[in-house]
């Protein structure tokens, strides 16, 4: 089957989405609801092989950090006749390993084997009273890959032998349905229900979900507690549209500088989300610094169990904290009143975007969440190597470009759910057209001085350095409130976008100027039309007037300078920098 088509925001887009084909062509279904699409994403996406830009895409939810971040452990909140089984038989066709199902009861076990039969989908059960010759028929279909699906229960798994020979066997996923029973039954009459934690750890599966229909928050704690351990657990349940939450994408030439905009603005406490460990230390520390403030942490799987707990307490007690973080930051400390969520740059896809921004405004009050977007997304995505994950990225890639339509409703069309009422809040529904901030004086200089600076001098000029002869030229001091570092990585994102270009050869060698002279007289008006600027004298931007002789800077060999995108970096700081680190008690340690 070809790729589908879908027009998001106003844009028609190509996704090939392996999940509602085979839902279509398996399970004979049009559509999956929105949760369980999340359920689906979250088992596909523990699958051992995930290229490293995805090691961080899962978002725990629930209890306390692994130390593996690929690691799923999820409970799943759905009610009768949402489909729970879909949740564990779809990704059971798709991964590499078996997928063992524990049921509670033999009568669900000899149901669910008949539905699957139904389907044309092979499975085996595993269960007690067996004799040798069925027991071995069906570990032989479950060696040989035929069957994809394992029925069991807590009492069967309790075999030390049987373990071991499914764990040989590298489950791909183990699914508790009825998870309830743990509780309910495991602590009075159904032991074996209280040895199951025990054994999936000897099965070693990389995704674990229990499946419940009704839970109240203590048996909740007991599945976790009895079922996980110390390990988190993310719990999956209600609808996928947050109306508390408002939706807004912040196009960047700088994410250290948008970040810091956006902080001293938003409503705290706020989450940060940053793709790599390297990343959330870099920027806590460029933050705390730019800020001049004490409340930012960061947090990280590579912390120690006891910086994590304090980090947690902090936190969860802090009614003004920033917390930059990976997606291992989970609710184990279950903190209602987060108000903000920004992501630094674009998770791996919509289900992750969504359980990530869900974080911020459990307790129900207006909370909002960020996408910043850089220059390079759509590099990111063609990297990746596998179809499906490159869709699912470009899918969060286009829905962030994008100008028209709603965010919301974006949103929830890429999870295959319409949008119930009118949206509840989004920068585009507000009448909002985000621009990159500092694009606007950068194409203004170099529009009115083409050719004359190199990417050094003309950062100077944008900053408004006294010491420069001469002294002003038209749009120069309009970036004087910036960091000589953001505006170096401003001018540098504008030439990776191709609305720049340095000259590498001739008399202009090293100076910039516009691409292409037309391409950017047109987006130079959009851009001052969506500012609603304009007022400015002709010829000029924002008042300033256009330079008439100034002579263009002598150029010097090597000009240049460092890009400052040590944020996403996969490398870790030198030497100097972690002594450093080390010495700022205030962030991330006590």
């Amino acid at each position: 089957m070809g790729p589908r088509r879908a027009r998001i925001l106003g844009m028609e887009i190509s996704i090939e989405d392996p999940i509602a084909v085979l839902a279509r062509e398996r399970f004979g279904l049009k559509y999956l609801f929105p949760y369980q699409r999340l359920v689906v994403a979250n088992v596909l996406d523990a699958e051992p092989g995930l290229d490293p830009d995805f090691a961080e895409s899962l978002q725990p939810a629930e209890g306390k950090v692994p130390e593996n971040e690929k690691e799923l452990r999820q409970i799943v909140l759905l009610p009768t006749g949402f489909g729970k089984s879909l949740c564990f038989q779809l990704p059971a066709l798709l991964i590499e390993g078996p997928t063992i199902v524990v049921y509670p009861l033999l009568a669900l076990m000899s149901d669910q084997k008949r539905r699957l039969d139904e389907l044309g989908i092979d499975s085996a059960i595993l269960k007690g009273g067996q004799t040798a010759r069925e027991r071995i028929e069906a570990l032989d279909a479950i060696k040989s890959k035929k069957a994809k699906i394992v029925i069991t229960n807590p009492e069967t798994l309790r075999n030390p032998e049987l373990s071991r020979d499914l764990a040989k066997l590298e489950p791909g996923h183990i699914a508790i349905d009825e998870a309830h029973c743990v509780s309910e039954w495991g602590e009075s009459f159904r032991p074996a229900y209280l040895e199951l934690g025990e054994t999936l750890k000897i099965l070693g599966s990389k995704a674990i979900s229990a499946f419940t229909a009704t839970a109240s928050p203590p048996v909740l704690e007991a599945i976790g507690r009895h079922l996980f351990r110390s390990e988190t657990y993310r719990i999956v349940s209600g609808d996928a549209d947050r109306p508390n939450l408002s939706y807004s994408v912040e196009p960047t030439l700088s994410r250290m500088r948008t970040l810091e905009r956006l902080l001293l603005t938003t409503p705290k406490p706020a989450l940060v989300f940053c793709s790599s460990r390297e990343g959330t230390e870099i920027s806590a520390e460029s933050l705390a610094r730019r800020l001049g403030i004490a409340e930012i942490r960061f947090y990280h799987a590579g912390l120690t169990r006891e910086e994590k707990r304090r980090i947690e307490e902090w936190f969860y007690a802090s009614d003004s904290g920033i917390l930059v973080t990976t997606c291992a930051y989970g609710m184990g400390v279950d903190k209602k009143n987060i108000r903000s969520v920004i992501h630094m740059d674009a998770p791996g896809s919509i289900e992750a975007y969504l359980q990530e921004a869900g974080r911020a405004g459990r307790d129900g009050l207006a909370s909002r969440a960020s996408l910043i977007i850089g220059p390079d997304e759509e590099t990111r995505a063609t990297k990746e190597s596998d179809a499906s994950r490159r869709a699912r990225r470009n899918a969060i890639v286009t829905y962030a470009r994008s100008l028209e339509g709603c965010r919301r409703e974006a949103l929830l069309q890429l999870l295959g759910s319409p949008l119930s009422g009118p949206c509840s809040g989004c920068d585009l529904c507000e009448g909002k057209r985000p621009v990159e901030e500092g694009l606007a004086e950068i194409s203004a200089i170099v529009k009115a001085n083409p050719r004359r600076f190199n990417a050094e001098r003309m950062a100077a000029f944008l900053m408004g350095a006294r010491q420069l002869e001469p002294p002003c030229c038209a749009a120069s001091a309009s970036l004087s409130g910036w960091r000589k570092e953001d505006v170096e990585e401003a001018i540098a994102a504008t030439i990776k976008k191709g609305i720049l270009r340095a000259a590498d050869t001739g008399p202009w060698k090293g100076l910039t100027e516009a691409a292409h002279a037309r391409s950017v007289d047109h987006l130079f008006a959009r851009i001052l039309g969506a500012l609603g600027a304009g007022s400015g004298r002709s010829g000029g931007f924002g008042g300033f007037p256009r330079a008439r002789s100034f002579f263009a800077p002598a150029r010097q060999k090597g000009a240049g300078f460092t890009v400052h995108e040590t944020h996403v970096s996969e490398k870790g700081p030198d030497e100097e920098h972690r002594e450093s680190r080390a010495d700022n008690a205030k962030i991330g340690k006590y």
